[in-house]
C-alpha cells in the first residue's frame, strides 16, 4: 500500500514538473501570456539573458520598452505618454536671457559629457536682426575636455541687435548606455569640391 502511495505522489509530482515547464508563470496576474508575466515592479540583482528568438509583426506590440534604474535597482516601463514614466531621452530648453547681442559664445550646460549625449534640436532668438547680410544662425554643442561637460554656443554672423536678447535654445539629453558611439569617422579628402561621399559607410 506505501509502495503504491508512493508511486502515486511520485507520479504526481513528475506530471506538475513538466506542466510548470512548459507553462506560464504570473507574479501579481492570473492570466500570464508569456512565460514570466510580472504586472507591477520587478528588482533583480542580476538578469541573465539567452539568445533572443525572431519577433514576428504580431509579436511584437507585446513587448515592452524598460528600464532599469542603477540607483534603487528598479525596472520601469518607458511609456512616451505618461508624463510621469521614465524615457530613453530628455528635452531640455535653455532660455538664455541678457546675452551679449546674440552672441553665445558659451553656455556650461554642467551635463557630464562622459555620462550623457546632448545635441541641440533647434534655437530661437527673440528680436529683429540688423544688417544687409543674410545670415543663417549657427548653434551646436561643444565638449569641453577639462571639465568633461557640454558647453551650448549661439550666434548671427555677419548681423547684429541693439539691446540685448534671448536666445531659446531646446536639446536632447541620451544616456550613453542607450546610444551606440562610433569613433571618428574621416577624414575624407573632398579634393577642393563642394561634395562627397563616404567610402566605407559606418551602417548599411
Amino acid at each position: 500500500m506505501i509502495k503504491k502511495r508512493l508511486s502515486v505522489l511520485s507520479a504526481s509530482f513528475f506530471f506538475a514538473f513538466s506542466y510548470a515547464q512548459v507553462g506560464n508563470v504570473g507574479i501579481n496576474t492570473v492570466t500570464p501570456r508569456v512565460k514570466l508575466d510580472v504586472n507591477g515592479t520587478y528588482k533583480s540583482s542580476k538578469i541573465i539573458s539567452g539568445t533572443t528568438p525572431a519577433v514576428s509583426a504580431v509579436q511584437k506590440d507585446r513587448y515592452l520598452l524598460l528600464s532599469h534604474s542603477a540607483t534603487d535597482n528598479m525596472v520601469k516601463r518607458i511609456e512616451p505618454g505618461q508624463g510621469n514614466a521614465p524615457g530613453i531621452a530628455s528635452i531640455i530648453t535653455f532660455r538664455l536671457t541678457n546675452v551679449n547681442r546674440d552672441w553665445v559664445e558659451g553656455f556650461n550646460t554642467r551635463i557630464n559629457s562622459n555620462n550623457y549625449s546632448l545635441m541641440v534640436l533647434s534655437a530661437y532668438f527673440d528680436r529683429d536682426l540688423i544688417g544687409s547680410a543674410i545670415a543663417i544662425p549657427t548653434y551646436g554643442v561643444r565638449n569641453n575636455p577639462a571639465t568633461n561637460e557640454w558647453i551650448v554656443y549661439a550666434d548671427y554672423s555677419d548681423l547684429n541687435t541693439t539691446t540685448n536678447g534671448t536666445w531659446n535654445i531646446v536639446c536632447a539629453v541620451y544616456p550613453k548606455t542607450y546610444v551606440k558611439i562610433f569613433p571618428e569617422h574621416g577624414p575624407f579628402d573632398l579634393n577642393n569640391a563642394a561634395s562627397g561621399a563616404d567610402t566605407s559607410p559606418i551602417l548599411q
